[in-house]
């Protein structure tokens, strides 16, 4: 009996409770920056945001830091003090004759918070007891941010799970999931596979942000059985053990590392898997978040405790609409368990892919898109960055402007040297001294900047501020600038031009940046992941997760379809090995990945044009030599990304090939694909990577094409021209035989009339 009942409490407790973890962070995994982080001057102080997921309990976090100092800086009075979320945790004194040091501390568990928390590293540093110019060179330290770490040792806190906990769950903060598993029957129907699937990888891959997330599918057996267990008194299946083992999550591959699955179906279909009182319970588009219980016996776990997320419905249409709201909803409404969906509007494909992109022609306040407005005090450097989204195929004319009016204001006593900068996409295009030693107010401070400094996705307007005390023209007698505040206000507003809606492919980069062509401004044709066998399913939803994330937006026109047919409707992605490529038609294409391999090298390439910003090489320069070369190799422990326009679609459209020799060469590659630091390197046309940290070659082999249609006819014909400069060359010719023939028909003319009247 009392054996029985120490079973149960472990059963209980393993019900409502997860094993901690521990993970060492890097810091640079948290920092956008340098590997190493210098600070500068007489003080300074760098902030670093670390993420925590609302679901996740830091039971132990230890910070470890690798500090170099200048050899110039005196005891006592130079040290580096560290914080966290405004609390000091920690003081290291800097010593000339120790320059480089190792330290580790402590961040208590109770200053952790769900969301941002702050880490400050802020220092005081002096070469000498008075008189220290504070901008002198000797006054530096450095920690090098990659070497440093951070060791946390985490617990999920929710017994409970309710709708409104996915977001705590996937979450791009620690403890969030970062792979997840979609469970249905076997075989499941075309519309669930094709359509349903990569729609709740979308919508879970939308609540990590960022953070990519690696979705593999799965099925289960239609029936159980039930494992036999060792060494027990008497039969351990009886009643209740057989009922908890029902509503246990039996059918799991293997023991999950990430706590949440998902199970996806019809009622029918799911009803192996669940009980009959739930199953009972779907009438209708249906979503339930559910914990199951642990089944443990001899003290040895048989199915561990897990989170899982159900999305079914009575029918295919409405499993369908259940993910549609899913993708949609706000979890924050919804802190229940199960929600039957009855109807949704506003769910077209184009209007969703709009979120939160900025229209052509409008004006816009900071405010609308979500900017506060930012104060700054004392005297320092500081940076306010205003983000916001253009349509991907955003197009203008070459003399068109974007105004910025801005408010903003400064108050008394700044000194020489304080300035504001404004900057877009890291091209400086405004200076402003703050001269005024009465402090001066602007409103509607416009500024007119070229329009071809914006760019179709996310653009960034910087607004960089450095203010200074005056000088007090006394030696050694420094002025505070504590007085010193600088405001800028979110009423500033934005004026955007007129623009058409096309877009130069094929572009990498902008697939990178925008989605594009999967995600459009002005319509949301038909797209397709084209996977040869289900093999490649993991790699295809793991694709359609991360281009979601990019459009910040569900893709709901989006499908995925098995199979060696190919769409002749809307951007195609099409995955493979050299032998299932063998079934696309790419005698057309400039490169060609078959079981033979027709490769543009270097010096093959008409149309190179190798991405400098890469490999910060300049030196190189475009070889014009045509031609290519065909060979029979494998492509090892690469992948391979191309792009090129669409051979046999009806319409101008892209088609993506991605490559690798096997199909799970080519689901690890697809991680390393989309990871936060390969993604964001995407170029050209033909891109080939064997790891997550940079491409082994990335180039623009194919010709260029337009995508789209321009507001007016004159916009489209002024882009293709830029596009095909070539033709202004024949034009200018022309121009020129033209009025050389008008001139010599008229020279002849009036030479043979003066001979007459000779």
């Amino acid at each position: 009996m009392i054996k029985k009942y120490l079973t149960l409490c472990a059963c209980l407790l393993m019900s409502f409770s997860l094993c901690a973890q521990t993970e060492t962070f890097r810091l640079t995994d948290f920092f956008g920056g340098d590997s190493t982080l210098r600070l500068q001057g007489k003080s300074d102080n760098v902030d670093i945001a670390i993420p925590l997921s609302a679901v996740t309990d830091v039971d132990n976090a230890l910070l470890r830091l690798e500090v170099v100092s200048s050899q110039a800086l005196i005891k006592k009075r130079s040290q580096l003090y560290v914080r966290f979320n405004n609390a000091t945790i920690g003081q290291i004194a800097f010593d000339p004759d120790r320059p480089s040091l190792v330290s580790e501390m402590t961040i208590p568990k109770t200053l952790w918070r769900p969301g941002f928390n702050t880490l400050t590293f802020a220092v005081s540093q002096h070469y000498a007891e008075q008189c220290v110019n504070g901008n002198a060179p000797e006054l530096w330290s450095e920690i090098n941010i990659y070497n440093s770490t951070l060791k946390l040792t985490t617990s999920i806190n929710e017994s409970e799970f309710t709708l409104d906990e996915l977001s705590g769950f996937f979450n791009p903060g620690i403890g969030g999931q970062r792979a997840v598993s979609l469970y249905t029957a076997k075989a499941p129907s075309l519309e669930i596979q094709q359509t349903t699937l990569p729609l709740v990888a979308q919508a879970l891959a939308l609540r990590n942000q960022y953070q990519p997330l690696s979705v593999s599918h799965n099925v289960f057996d239609a029936s159980y059985v039930l494992p036999e267990i060792d060494n027990t008194q008497g039969d351990y299946w009886q009643q209740d053990n057989v009922q908890r083992f029902e509503r246990s999550a039996w059918y799991l591959t293997s023991k999950p590392k990430q706590p949440v699955h998902v199970l996806v179906g019809t009622a029918a279909e799911l009803s192996a898997v669940l009980t009959d009182e739930l199953t009972n319970e779907i009438d209708g588009a249906f979503l339930r978040a559910q914990r199951t219980p642990a089944v443990i016996a001899n003290d040895k776990v048989i199915v561990p405790a897990s989170y899982r997320l159900i999305v079914s419905g009575t029918t295919e249409e409405e499993v369908h609409q259940a993910a549609k709201a899913l993708a949609v909803m706000d979890d924050a409404l919804n802190p229940i368990s199960q929600v039957t969906v009855l109807s949704q509007s506003e769910m077209d494909a184009g209007n969703v892919q709009r979120h939160r992109i900025l229209a052509p022609g409008q004006h816009y306040t900071f405010e609308d898109f979500g900017i506060s407005t930012a104060q700054f005090r004392n005297e320092n450097d500081f940076n306010k960055r205003v983000s916001f989204r253009l349509p991907a195929d955003f197009y203008v004319p070459e003399n068109a402007s974007v105004k910025l009016l801005l408010d903003f204001a400064y108050g008394a006593g700044f000194g020489p040297g304080s300035i504001m900068n404004v900057s877009v996409n890291d091209e400086l295009v405004h200076g402003l001294s703050l001269t005024n030693t009465n402090g001066q107010s602007y409103r509607d401070y416009q500024l007119s900047i070229p329009a071809r400094y914006f760019k179709g996705g996310t653009n960034n307007i910087d607004f960089d501020i450095t203010s200074r005390a005056p000088l007090a023209g006394v030696p050694c007698d420094d002025i505070p600038g504590s007085h010193l505040v600088f405001q800028l206000d979110n009423s500033s507003g934005i004026d955007l031009p007129s623009a058409g809606h096309v877009a130069v492919q094929p572009d990498l980069a902008l697939l990178s940046e925008a989605a594009y062509p999967f995600a459009r401004f002005k319509s949301a044709p038909i797209a397709t992941i084209n996977a040869p066998s289900e093999a490649f399913l993991d790699s295809a939803l793991t694709l359609a997760a991360k281009l979601a994330q990019v459009a910040r937006a569900p893709l709901l026109n989006l499908q995925i379809k098995i199979g060696n047919n190919l769409d002749t409707e809307g951007s195609l992605i099409v995955l493979g090995t050299p032998q299932t490529l063998t079934q696309v038609e790419q005698s057309e294409f400039n490169t060609a990945i078959e079981a033979s391999k027709r490769w543009s090298y270097r010096l093959q390439n008409n149309l190179y044009n190798h991405v400098r910003t890469l490999s910060e090489d300049l030196s190189f320069k475009e070889m014009r030599v045509d031609g290519h070369t065909v060979q029979e190799s494998d492509l090892g422990q690469q992948a391979i990304l191309t792009a090129q326009q669409h051979p046999t679609a009806t319409q101008r459209e892209t088609l993506f090939i991605v490559a690798a020799q096997t199909p799970e060469i080519l689901h690890q590659r697809i991680q390393d694909l989309v990871s936060l630091s390969m993604w964001g390197q995407l170029a050209g046309d033909f891109f080939a990577w064997k790891d997550n940290l940079s491409p082994a070659l990335v180039m623009q082999v194919s010709d260029k094409f337009e995508v789209g249609e321009a507001d007016d006819s004159w916009l489209h014909l002024r882009l293709w021209l830029s596009n095909n400069p070539w033709y202004w060359l024949i034009g200018f010719i022309a121009l020129v035989l033209i009025v050389s023939f008008v001139m010599y028909t008229l020279l002849k003319r009036r030479n043979k009339q003066v001979q007459d009247a000779w």
